[in-house]
């Protein structure tokens, strides 16, 4: 665990950008024609948060140089994602409204008044669609680890009233 925050001190990552976990200490046993105690495994994770993503695929590299065995999983992320969500939701809305126009036009009628609004879980729309929010690069970056796009997206079920038809 020293060696690994020595490498992120050495990336001049910020102590409060990394988290561990409690250390977990578990009986490792040998199974063969019988059951023979083989010692103790100590583990710990860490969660890192980079802000100089050009650095990501050096600070890897050096993180496992220094001992890590596993990793877990890459995450890109926005830090303005509250302000991206509420602009899908807004888009997400008007598309429903100029939807159900297309509906009630179809049908002879015309949209009347919203009579319900149900948000859908942006997370739902992203898997539905096959996009993971977790899903960073775009495969055409020089790298492995190129960052590339991050969805923001929001659903929306719009109820709306029809007049006429």
């Amino acid at each position: 665990m020293n060696a690994i925050r020595e490498v992120l001190r050495g990336h001049e990552v910020p102590e409060s950008a990394v988290s561990t976990s409690r250390l977990n200490l578990s009986s490792q046993w040998n199974y063969g024609s019988e059951r023979t105690f083989a010692g103790y495994e100590c583990t710990a994770s860490f969660v890192i948060e980079l802000r100089e993503l050009d650095t990501l695929e050096t600070v890897l590299i050096d993180v496992v140089e220094a001992g890590a065995n596993e990793v877990q999983g890459v995450e890109f992320d926005v830090r303005t994602k509250k302000e991206l969500r509420a602009r899908a939701r807004t888009a997400a809305v008007a598309a429903a409204r100029e939807k159900a126009a297309l509906y009630a036009e179809a049908a002879g009628a015309q949209l009347g008044p919203v009579i319900h609004i149900k948000d859908v879980d942006a997370e739902q729309v992203q898997n539905y669609r096959g996009h993971s929010s977790r899903r960073g690069g775009d495969g055409g970056g020089e790298g492995d680890l190129t960052p590339g796009k991050v969805s923001v997206s929001a659903g929306v079920v719009l109820g709306l009233s029809l007049i006429g038809g």
